[in-house]
């Protein structure tokens, strides 16, 4: 027990000493609850009073007289001691970096952002008058070119994805061809509901396709350059 212990129980003593000498009345009820709180509270303050006089585990952090701390002005770094949380999460991403290294994970990823344009060329070239009739619903000029370019772009590009040749080449040809085919396609905004919520969708659905394509083409081109 330090003196500081020592002085505050001193003090208690004499304070409910005097009141009980001089007929004071005590700064306590004289119940039992009010004896336990007295008790919580002096209790709360000799825990606390001992916590704050041990040295900080982060005095490095603590400000200077400049107002930054050491580490900031010493170039010295401190890391946080992760949680139970963060090593959940940093385990959960190991496993999906792992997951995505395996070259069979990242073509059935490849795979499925190249399926509809893949289905679509497909259908497109065994049905090559379908596809000229869709050209003409949708008012383009030059309907055979327009479905014939359109049937390349999708196979040619879903070829270049899934090959790894040129990828970069494939997806940014199938992102233009998505975003332009959106606007002609997906023109929500002319539409009346309650048919235009399904067509909106449509449009914000392509544009995520489009970001897609972008980050195949940004990430192919950004490791032929690393190599």
């Amino acid at each position: 027990m330090n003196i500081k212990s020592v002085l505050g129980l001193a003090l208690a003593f004499a304070i409910g000493f005097a009141c009980r000498a001089f007929d004071i009345p005590s700064p306590a009820p004289p119940i039992i609850v009010g004896a336990l709180l007295v008790v919580a509270m002096t209790v709360g303050y000799l825990l606390v009073d001992r916590a704050l006089t041990q040295p900080a585990r982060h005095a490095i952090d603590c400000g200077g007289p400049s107002g930054l701390a050491p580490s900031a002005t010493t170039g010295s770094t401190v890391t946080p001691a992760p949680t139970k949380w963060t090593t959940y999460i940093d385990r959960f991403a190991q496993a999906i970096h792992s997951l995505a290294a395996v070259p069979a994970i990242r073509f059935v990823a490849l795979l499925g952002l190249c399926a509809a344009y893949l289905q679509g060329g497909l259908t497109k070239l065994l049905d090559f008058g379908g596809a000229v009739a869709e050209a003409q619903h949708f008012g383009l000029p030059f309907a055979p070119v327009i479905a014939g370019a359109t049937i390349v772009i999708e196979l040619a590009g879903s070829a270049l994805i899934l090959s790894g040749v040129y990828r970069w080449i494939g997806a940014i040809g199938l992102a233009g061809f998505t975003l332009i085919a959106t606007f002609v396609a997906n023109r929500f905004w002319e539409i009346p509901q309650p048919d235009r919520f399904m067509v909106e969708n449509a449009f914000f659905e392509h544009l995520g396709l489009v970001g897609g394509f972008l980050l195949v083409a940004w990430y192919d081109l950004r490791q032929r350059h690393s190599n």
